[in-house]
C-alpha cells in the first residue's frame, strides 16, 4: 500500500483537497478530525487538557471551547507545544489503527499538518504531498475561515515550517493559487501518478530469494 503523507501551511487548502481525494475513492485519514474527536469522546485527554490550561477552557456542559483554545495555541508558541505533547501520541494510536484498517487499499492519503515540523509521521509514509500557495491567499482564506485577526495568522505562520523549506521537502507539490476547480484538476493528475506508481511497484520482480 502506497501511503501519502499529505501536509501544508495554515490556509492552504488541505482540507479542500482532502475532499477531492475522497472523491476519487481515496481512502483518507484526516489527524485535525482525530484530534477533535479525542477531545470529544477520550476523557483521559480531556483531564490532561484541564490540568494543563485549566476549567477555563469548558463551557457548563463540560465540553471544550475550541475557540478559546485556539486562541491560546494561536497566539502562544509554549500553549501550543503543551497541547501538542497532550493529543499527539493518542493521535499517533489512532492513525496506527486506521492504517491497520485500511491496509489493503491502494493508497491512502494522511492529512498531517505538521508532518515536517514533528518527524513522527516520517517512517509511515512513502511520499510527501505538500498543498501550497501565496501567503496572502493563505491569511485571506483563515481570516473569512477562522475569523481571526492578520497578526494571529501571522504568529501561526512563522510557527510553522518555512514555506520554501516544505516545498523543497515535498516528493510532490500541488500549487493551490487559483479556483476550486484547479486544485481538483492538479489533484487528479496527482492522483493518476500514485495509481500509476502502485502498479509500476507491483510489476517490479521480487528479487529477496535471490542471491
Amino acid at each position: 500500500m502506497l501511503i501519502i503523507g499529505m501536509t501544508g501551511g495554515i490556509g492552504s487548502g488541505k482540507s479542500e483537497a482532502l475532499k477531492i481525494f475522497e472523491s476519487f475513492n481515496v481512502k483518507v485519514i484526516d489527524l485535525d478530525k482525530i484530534s477533535k474527536e479525542i477531545t470529544e469522546t477520550n476523557s483521559d485527554a480531556i483531564k490532561e487538557i484541564k490540568l494543563s490550561f485549566g476549567n477555563t477552557l469548558f463551557n457548563e456542559k463540560n465540553q471544550l471551547d475550541r475557540k478559546k483554545l485556539k486562541e491560546i495555541i494561536f497566539s502562544s508558541k509554549k500553549q501550543k507545544i503543551k497541547l501538542e505533547s497532550i493529543l499527539h501520541p493518542k493521535i499517533l494510536n489512532d492513525v496506527k489503527k486506521k492504517l491497520a484498517v485500511l491496509s489493503n487499499e491502494t493508497y491512502i492519503v494522511i492529512d498531517i499538518p505538521l508532518l515536517f515540523e514533528t518527524n513522527q509521521y516520517i517512517n509511515f509514509i512513502s511520499r510527501s504531498l505538500v498543498i501550497d500557495c501565496e501567503i496572502k491567499n493563505q491569511i485571506d482564506r483563515v481570516k473569512k475561515r477562522d475569523e481571526v485577526d492578520e497578526s494571529t495568522i501571522q504568529s501561526v505562520i512563522a510557527n510553522q515550517i518555512d514555506r520554501d523549506a516544505r516545498i523543497k521537502k515535498g516528493d510532490d507539490v500541488v500549487f493551490n493559487n487559483g479556483s476550486l476547480k484547479m486544485l481538483a484538476s492538479n489533484i487528479k493528475k496527482i492522483h493518476n501518478k500514485y495509481l500509476n506508481l502502485v502498479v509500476d511497484k507491483q510489476n517490479q520482480p521480487d528479487n529477496t530469494n535471490k542471491n
